[in-house]
């Protein structure tokens, strides 16, 4: 096993004889590797468990570098998702990750894999400004910049100019950027210059193709913090939502995940009964997300099981995304103790008990849309759920 560390595999070697299991978080990929080559598939899983239970603000930089140190030895494939996992909630919670010593620490090649990411939730200006901070860390330099030596300006500059491409400087604010990024010295001439020029000008850019990321925004605000629905691709759906809810910058906060909670009818409603308003979205086997908005609560005891609304509607975030609002506010959802969330009778969107393990979810538009919309909000009338999330306003 030459890849592998003599401690990882003094600690496989306890376990295997012991069954006693100590993991650290710099080490547990490596550890995961090992036990799937070797095929101790226990061991594997509990490996797994710990990167899932421990994932936090504060560990999530110190595993994404334990993560990409080891993607690419022999057999060292199975840290590719945990990989991806830590970007995205690094990106979702990147305003407290980048303020841990974890992240000054992290190797080069993990910096550049997140400053590059459009899903790392902070302004352009912060993107700078951490990486400056990265940089003087691996620098040994303490002081600001207007402070610096020549020498520690040379060696700050070094660990700055791998990142400078990633860093997109012509988002910054053009204060932020005469008075902390030019500075620095780090920042190639023609860059200044077009800047400059652009600024001159005061007019728009020239186009650029889409392919260039230094005139597109990140998601700069994270508005479902724990979606794993709404990440990566569907992060741009976040903003449509909010502008459909009329609440552009509105906030929300996960009451329930069923990869998590349970996919149970008994789990959803432990967990989303009597709550408003809410906000559900299903992610169905292809892909495919669909879902909707009410002011109401699923509640017992309504007549017929159903819960009236002023303000309610369904949607399907296809391209170009999709609106269908309610137009029979008697019927704006309906409780079922035996079945998931029901939006309008019909049911116009209904999410069977155990939806992962079955095709007795269907969507039928009936209470909601108009005469344009179609029969289903999904393209099969029946579907089997893979995920499916509810959320509230993050002040409730």
């Amino acid at each position: 096993m030459p890849h592998v560390q003599v401690e990882t595999f003094r600690l496989f070697v306890q376990y295997v004889y012991t069954g006693k299991l100590l993991l650290q978080d710099s080490g547990v990929f490596e550890m995961m590797t090992l036990a799937a080559d070797l095929g101790v598939e226990d061991l594997r899983s509990a490996c797994e468990d710990h990167v899932t239970s421990t994932l936090s603000v504060e560990s999530a930089c110190t595993l994404l570098a334990a993560a990409m140190e080891i993607q690419d030895r022999p057999g060292g494939k199975s840290a590719s998702s945990f990989m991806e996992r830590c970007i995205t909630f690094i990106g979702d919670n990147a305003a407290d990750c980048v303020k841990t010593n974890a992240f000054l620490n992290l190797p080069k090649e993990a910096l550049i894999k997140l400053i590059s990411s459009d899903f790392l939730c902070l302004e352009e200006e912060e993107v700078w400004r951490c990486a400056l901070a990265w940089a003087k860390q691996r620098a040994g330099v303490t002081q600001p910049t207007a402070h610096w030596t020549e020498e520690e300006r040379a060696r700050v500059v070094t660990h700055l100019a791998p990142l400078m491409q990633h860093v997109r400087l012509l988002l910054i604010d053009s204060a932020v950027f005469a008075e902390e990024v030019e500075p620095t010295g780090a920042v190639p001439m023609e860059l200044s210059l077009e800047r400059y020029r652009r600024a001159a000008l005061h007019a728009a850019p020239a186009p650029r193709p889409a392919s260039d990321k230094r005139t597109q925004p990140r998601l700069a605000v994270n508005m479902f913090t724990g979606s794993l629905i709404l990440q990566q691709d569907k992060s741009a759906f976040q903003a449509v939502i909010n502008n459909w809810c009329g609440t552009p910058k509105q906030s929300w906060r996960l009451i329930f995940r069923a990869s998590t909670h349970g996919f149970s009818a008994q789990a959803f409603h432990s967990h989303c009964d009597g709550v408003a308003p809410v906000l559900l979205l299903v992610q169905l086997s292809r892909g495919e997300v669909v879902g909707g908005f009410s002011e109401a609560a699923w509640v017992a005891g309504g007549a017929g099981g159903y819960a009236a609304a002023e303000r309610a509607f369904l949607f399907a975030l296809a391209e170009p995304p999709a609106r269908y609002t309610l137009l029979k506010k008697a019927f704006a959802l309906c409780y079922h103790p035996d079945c998931g969330p029901i939006f309008g009778a019909g049911a116009d969107l209904f999410i069977s008990s155990n939806c992962n393990s079955n095709s007795e979810s269907y969507s039928n538009l009936h209470s909601y849309g108009d005469q344009m919309a179609p029969a289903s909000l999904a393209t099969d009338y029946n579907f089997t759920v893979r995920d499916y999330e509810v959320f509230t306003y993050k002040h409730n």
